[in-house]
């Protein structure tokens, strides 16, 4: 079952807010809760050690591990890539002012994970997972101007030395004391990333038997959204997202 942590997009928590709704810890940016099921995950633009950016409406949200290369199956990079069929609820915070963590909902893998290269915690080059995640369904939550482009044409114009401008502007706030926000803009215009295509979920897939490449047989019992519902033998009710299992192969009809 889904967990629902009664949270509205856009609300504003605290650090211990978020241990008390998911039951998990208190660090890190990817946290996992065996309690509710769920993997919370926090894209901090204030801290400047991973560099995520929303290119098309679309976040690349960069792994765990802030020293050297990044490994896909260690921890919660493991539990992230297989979001889309490991019945692991993923939730999305993002922190533009310290201490304040605006919730951005539930969010699903759009494409596979891919490799990218970023300075580690020491200024170290290194490789790293990036992982391109979109709430769904899709909203208009506040996002960190600077970090927000309207295709990889406008990242190609605008944001190759976006990360080196920000660690600029950290450096300055800390030395001067003055509160910069990350959601402060560099230029006044900022284009409104475009939808994402809804997904067509055929309704005559309902009470059809399937096979799931880790749950076993199941059957379709309900379709919400891009969202379906499937009752499998073994393990009972899972949620999935359908063009994921489809683009997976995670799902074969029998």
């Amino acid at each position: 079952m889904t967990f629902n942590p009664g949270l509205k997009i856009g609300q504003i928590l605290k650090n211990v807010d978020i241990v008390d709704k998911f039951k998990c810890g208190n660090m890190g940016g990817m946290r996992r809760s065996k309690t509710t099921n769920t993997l919370v995950i926090v894209s901090d633009y204030t801290k400047g050690i991973y560099h995520d950016k929303w290119i098309g409406g679309v976040l690349h949200y960069t792994g765990m591990g802030k020293l050297g290369d990044q490994d896909i199956n260690w921890a919660q990079n493991k539990t992230l890539a297989e979001c889309g069929y490991n019945g692991v609820d993923v939730h999305l915070f993002e922190v533009m002012d310290a201490g304040e963590y605006v919730y951005c909902g539930r969010i699903e893998l759009v494409s596979e994970p891919y490799m990218d290269m970023q300075p580690g915690a020491d200024g170290v080059d290194r490789k790293v997972w990036m992982f391109p995640i979109r709430p769904v369904p899709d909203n208009d939550v506040r996002k960190p101007t600077m970090f927000v482009f309207k295709d990889m044409e406008d990242y190609k114009v605008r944001g190759k030395n976006i990360d080196a401008e920000y660690a600029r502007i950290l450096a300055a706030k800390k030395k001067s004391g003055i509160k910069v926000k990350s959601s402060t803009p560099i230029n006044s215009f900022v284009p409104k990333p475009e939808p994402k295509p809804p997904v067509d979920v055929p309704r005559d897939i309902i009470g059809k038997q399937v096979k799931h490449r880790t749950f076993g047989k199941g059957k379709i019992t309900e379709i919400e959204g891009a969202t379906i519902t499937v009752t499998f033998d073994t393990v009972g009710v899972k949620k999935m997202g359908y063009e994921l299992c489809m683009e997976r192969k995670l799902l074969e009809f029998i």
